[in-house]
């Protein structure tokens, strides 16, 4: 088993590494490889629409013509097979625009031939998972932002051909570990359940 954290967060939160430290805690106590990677530290630029990737046919996704930083992210996604995608929302009206760009250059799964009505996925039927967390600081909560930001990150799941295993929305706490350790766990524990399920 080969998790991999992809951390979308556009701002740095103390208490989003808080969180990854104590699910890659947990992952190593069973000996479980871990890997992360933090999008906002990349060169990740905007998706031309040019559909040069999506022309070609393979079961694997297409490298993009731009030169930056994405070739590598697919690389090591495709190295894993379970995944914790993580994403913040600070501002209520306006969209995370890392997890934006990224979702948008995600259009590499995906096969779209000129003639061809829609976009489809190269090759859906993989054995990968995911947990979602969405970490929210905008004021009201269960407002709009968190349904748009599970969208998002349902979308990033499903490109890159991982079923969504289960997802939580978390607000900042003085002690965020104590006050969803349990629910981490669980979130956790079903990550390794479904690799397992897979793998018998």
């Amino acid at each position: 088993m080969r998790v991999l954290f992809i951390d979308c967060s556009e701002k740095y939160h103390k208490q989003i590494d808080t969180i990854i430290e104590y699910l890659y805690d947990y992952f190593h106590s069973l000996d479980i490889y871990t890997s992360k990677i933090s999008l906002s530290n990349l060169k990740i630029t905007k998706c031309t629409q040019c559909r040069c990737c999506t022309l070609k046919w393979s079961e694997s996704p297409v490298k993009c013509v731009v030169n930056d930083e994405m070739s590598e992210v697919i690389d090591t996604i495709q190295e894993a097979n379970s995944y914790v995608i993580l994403s913040d929302r600070t501002f209520l009206f306006n969209k995370n625009k890392v997890h934006e760009k990224f979702s948008e250059r995600l259009v590499a799964y995906y096969y779209w031939p000129y003639g061809q009505s829609e976009a489809r996925l190269r090759n859906p039927f993989q054995n990968k998972n995911s947990i979602l967390i969405n970490f929210n600081t905008t004021k009201y909560f269960m407002n709009h932002s968190f349904y748009t930001t599970k969208l998002y990150m349902e979308h990033t799941s499903a490109s890159i051909g991982a079923k969504v295993q289960d997802w939580t929305a978390l607000t900042p706490k003085e002690d965020l570990i104590k006050e969803y350790k349990e629910r981490l766990d669980e979130m956790a524990y079903k990550l390794v359940s479904a690799f397992q399920r897979n793998a018998s």
